[in-house]
């Protein structure tokens, strides 16, 4: 039996302090097959020392700064179309955060926009979050490379 409907899905984008708005309307008309998608914009506040609590009250003040980042790209997806949810949550690294979110979210894809990362021996050291997020998500994930000026504009 063959369906004629589109799968309905939820897209997360995790945002850390950049968007491409050109990028993310290429991804997005891909994913058009998802019909009437959430999209859900999302921003990991990190909290790296393993002796300072998770508790987002402690993080009040970066999660309020994270929220009006979100409303921007939130604002605009929807003036777009899109159904748009926004999401902060504390983590100690944001590659955790990411994978986390991702496979407890009931998520059809990710999908990460990505700056070029510049060569270096810290680089060579580390792997990068998407490279985690790719090998630990359990929902596909889509990177899109971003356009080096808007990113360096933003970050």
């Amino acid at each position: 039996m063959i369906h004629d409907e589109s799968p309905h899905g939820k897209i997360l984008i995790p945002v850390s302090s950049f968007f491409d708005r050109k990028s993310l309307i290429k991804a997005l008309r891909v994913l058009a097959v998802l019909k009437d998608a959430t999209i859900v914009v999302f921003h990991i506040v990190e909290v790296p020392q393993m002796t300072t609590p998770l508790d987002p009250k402690i993080w009040d003040v970066e999660i309020k700064k994270a929220e009006a980042f979100l409303d921007e790209l939130a604002v605009w997806l929807e003036e777009q179309g899109f159904k748009v949810e926004r999401r902060v949550k504390t983590a100690r690294d944001a590659a955790e955060g990411i994978v986390l979110e991702a496979n407890n979210g009931e998520y059809s894809v990710v999908l990460l926009l990505k700056r070029r990362m510049a060569r270096s021996w810290t680089r060579s050291l580390r792997r990068s979050i998407s490279e985690r997020v790719i090998r630990d998500a359990n929902p596909p994930v889509l990177t899109l490379l971003a356009e080096q000026e808007l990113a360096e504009k933003r970050a």
